[in-house]
């Protein structure tokens, strides 16, 4: 039987952008034995995860509320997708976040999130390359559901490499490098 990742739309976030995303992933982990769904539920922001004074979300604050929301929840992880600007404690902002597995809560799944704003090339005032943005909500994707099977990051050609940027994003590749793929198989 396989394991399931479901999607987790938060906010307004194109349907479109789910079911890419979704695709992408079956193809990455369905030699896993996982499989990824979209979640039928809607998650809408809280006034209270807004941070006004630097116009972000602040992604700690979903990541608790989506764990509390999901408590017996019978699927192995959760992956959430915003449409916002996201930061968390002392970073100006990160392309997502996730929890390790040995930071859960009992009866929870291994949730994890990831914003798709910063990953535009329209945030940066430049023509929109829809390709290269699938591409990296991919590899940022794959990256944040690679720390829900305990990977750190990683010093290698890997897409465990740590993205302070998105040229950092843009440079590594989609897949995960020899030593990190054993170790997710061991996780298993």
């Amino acid at each position: 039987m396989k394991k399931i990742i479901e999607l987790l739309k938060i906010g307004d976030l194109e349907q479109s952008i789910l079911v890419s995303l979704k695709d992408n992933l079956n193809d990455t982990f369905n030699n896993l034995k996982m499989a990824v769904n979209i979640s039928q539920n809607a998650f809408q922001l809280e006034i209270t995860e807004y941070n006004s004074e630097r116009m972000q979300y602040n992604a700690d604050k979903i990541l608790d509320r989506i764990i509390k929301l999901t408590k017996n929840h019978k699927v192995f992880r959760i992956l959430g997708v915003i449409d916002k600007d996201i930061y968390s404690e002392l970073l100006n902002f990160v392309f997502g976040i996730a929890i390790r597995p040995i930071k859960r809560i009992s009866g929870t799944p291994v949730v994890s999130l990831i914003s798709v704003t910063r990953l535009r090339e329209q945030f940066y005032n430049k023509p929109e390359n829809d390709d290269l943005f699938e591409l990296r909500i991919l590899k940022e994707a794959i990256h944040e559901l690679g720390h829900t099977f305990s990977l750190e990051h990683c010093n290698k050609f890997c897409i465990m490499q740590f993205s302070n940027s998105l040229m950092d994003t843009d440079k590594k590749p989609v897949q995960f490098c020899e030593s990190c793929g054993e170790k997710i198989i061991n996780f298993l």
